[in-house]
């Protein structure tokens, strides 16, 4: 072992010498602090690190190394041994040394080269355990008989470690008993009392205030020790947190960017960040994101709640209409919730577009409203069918007779002038004979064309409950088809309108079909505008044109009325597709009149009208002349 050997002759050290020493000692310990960390955990080989964490309170296992830099200790030891002239080691409670020795001894070594004079020596040094670090154990040593200080080293409530000062002596001294120690040793007597005129001699007073220096400085070290070791725990716990932190973060990210939903980190409904099928269903870009709120995208109808849910930051689900850059609306289910990103509590608003879902329950919806009505039809053909017996069967009493009273009427009718000449007027159900006999024929007659409807009228509720279409074999003038559909309306449409208007063409070539379905058509055609007006100003015009061009006749009703939604138009005529089922509508007139166009080669189409309401059209081809010589 190196011993030093300076300062070994001085004279006792003197208080102010001390105080001059422990300044620059305190000033060594500062720079210590600002350069190098006392404490922290070490590993194996004492390199300073602070992924060691002990769970809180469970320090136990950590010594002297894991809380101290040893080295950084090592260098105040050595500045304290050299300002109070003593020698200096720290050990563990076993007696052996955690430092290198500082300002030891010559004699110190000669004792310690024998077996047992090392064994007392650190029996002597483990004694110098207190429990109160601020109070020194000052006493001769056990084995040299030279005075020795120390005091121990706390951490918490643990003792950890012994810092040993002295190899002094302090008179009165006798080295007569000393020099029977290094006989009973079996130590170089003669080497053995060269090296005791070594040993540095100190008052006990003074080395009592050195001891006191020293337990000042281990207490203080141990209470910095023991806060920066568990500052050194918790920057590592929230080194680990932030780490997790960054972890979740970025699986968030991940996951968010990987899902088909619109994801928007807000705060109070302002949008901090999106996602990229978020930019992507609105068609906006992150940057334009920044400054709008989640409500600035909702449908304006929705925009109140939208603003009143995302700003509670709460956690909440709802429906709710949204627009997107392009102007198409989006029918969108929000679920709200509240999430700690990047150390701060926001609300993460998830948007999901199931516009086509709800497309979808409604297009089924109408399917099975579709379906039921479907059933109640087959159950109205049966009624129908029924129905058209029993009024068939008193109509052919009518028919059958009708031509009958015609010829009665006509038998008689020179019996009742011969009477009339000779007897003057006279009276028969009522009237006069001179007022009956020109009345009569057309009573009969208009009794014979009401029973001819009414038989027209049955078949083609036959045909309706066969799902058949009538037979098209006779030519047919439209302009008949059409006077006679203005008498069966114009009850109708002097109720709905005082503007009702008629631009008929003079003549109209023939067409090919049945006259009874080609006029069930402009009826519905016409008690639709009818129905679709809401104040008597409102017009309705009617007009027939033939178009040379295209060998057609194009028939056109017009409407002022409420008109056609745009996205009813291409569903209007689909079969059981209607918007006053509340009102009793069942969807099959626009259905059913489209099918008996159809049927005559013709075309039925409807637009909006500019002035208002709706248009519909439908033509039919004429009858050319290749047809009418075959």
């Amino acid at each position: 072992m190196d011993f030093k050997k300076e300062n070994f002759n001085k004279p006792d050290v003197c208080p102010e010498d001390v105080l001059e020493e422990l300044n620059t000692l305190r000033g060594r310990v500062a720079e210590l602090e600002a350069t190098r960390t006392l404490c922290g955990s070490f590993d194996k080989d004492c390199n300073l690190s602070i992924n060691k964490v002990a769970p809180q309170g469970a320090d136990n296992d950590y010594c002297f190394e894991d809380y101290f830099d040893v080295e950084a200790i090592q260098q105040i030891q050595d500045a304290f041994s050299k300002a109070t002239n003593v020698a200096s080691v720290i050990t563990d409670l076993d007696g052996r040394p955690i430092t290198r020795p500082s300002h030891f001894c010559r004699l110190c070594g000669v004792i310690r080269k024998t077996p047992k004079g090392l064994k007392n020596c650190m029996r002597s040094d483990a004694s110098f355990g207190t429990k109160s670090p601020l109070e020194p154990i000052m006493r001769p040593c056990l084995s040299g008989g030279l005075w020795d200080g120390g005091t121990s080293f706390y951490v918490g409530d643990r003792h950890i470690a012994n810092w040993i000062i002295g190899q002094v002596r302090c008179p009165p001294i006798n080295d007569e008993r000393i020099k029977k120690y290094a006989h009973e040793i079996g130590a170089d007597e003669e080497e053995f009392m060269e090296a005791l005129k070594e040993v540095p001699v100190m008052s006990r007073e003074q080395f009592l205030n050195v001891c006191n220096v020293l337990c000042l400085i281990a207490n203080q070290i141990s209470i910095l020790a023991r806060k920066n070791f568990l500052q050194s725990q918790a920057i590592a716990r929230r080194q680990v947190a932030e780490a997790a932190l960054r972890e979740s973060e970025e699986r968030f990210r991940q996951l968010s960017e990987s899902t088909f939903e619109a994801i928007f980190i807000h705060h109070k409904g302002e949008i901090l960040t999106t996602n990229k099928a978020g930019q992507c269903m609105f068609g906006y870009s992150q940057e334009e994101f920044a400054g709008l709120n989640i409500d600035d995208l909702a449908d304006p109808e929705y925009r109140d709640e939208v603003r009143e849910r995302t700003a509670q930051n709460g956690k909440s689900r709802f429906d709710a209409n949204f627009r997107c850059r392009r102007g198409k609306m989006l029918i969108c289910e929000i679920q709200q919730r509240d999430i700690i990103f990047q150390g701060e509590k926001v609300g993460v608003c998830a948007i999901r577009d199931i516009t086509e879902r709800i497309e979808s329950e409604r297009q089924a919806k109408e399917k099975e409203q579709q379906l039921i009505q479907a059933d109640k039809m087959v159950s109205l053909g049966v009624l129908v069918s029924g129905m058209a017996h029993e009024i068939n069967n008193p109509n052919s009493f009518m028919t059958l007779n009708l031509p009958l009273l015609e010829e009665i009427w006509s038998d008689i009718t020179p019996v009742l002038e011969g009477y009339y000449h000779e007897n003057g007027e006279f009276l028969a159900g009522g009237l006069e004979y001179s007022e009956l006999r020109n009345y009569m024929p057309d009573l009969l007659s208009r009794m014979q064309e009401g029973a001819i409807r009414i038989s027209g009228i049955v078949n083609s509720l036959k045909d309706y409950s066969r799902l058949q279409p009538g037979e098209l074999m006779w030519e047919v003038d439209l302009t008949d088809v059409i006077n006679n559909s203005l008498r069966l309306l114009e009850n109708l449409i002097s109720q709905k309108t005082a503007k009702f208007e008629k631009n008929l063409a003079g003549s109209l070539p023939t067409v090919r079909g049945n006259s009874q379905r080609l006029s069930q058509v402009l009826i519905n055609l016409l008690v639709n505008s009818c129905e679709a007006l809401s104040d008597r100003k409102q017009r309705i015009c009617l007009s027939s044109e033939y178009i040379e061009a295209e060998k057609r006749i194009e028939i056109v009703v017009r409407d002022e009325g409420v008109g056609i939604a745009e996205e009813h138009l291409k569903k209007i005529m689909d079969p059981f597709f209607t918007t006053k089922r509340d009102s009793g509508g069942t969807g099959l007139g626009l259905s059913v009149s489209a099918t008996i166009v159809q049927e005559h080669g013709g075309e039925l189409v409807f637009a909006a009208n500019p002035g208002g309401g709706a248009v519909a059209k439908f033509s039919i081809p004429i009858i050319e002349k290749e047809d009418e010589n075959a």
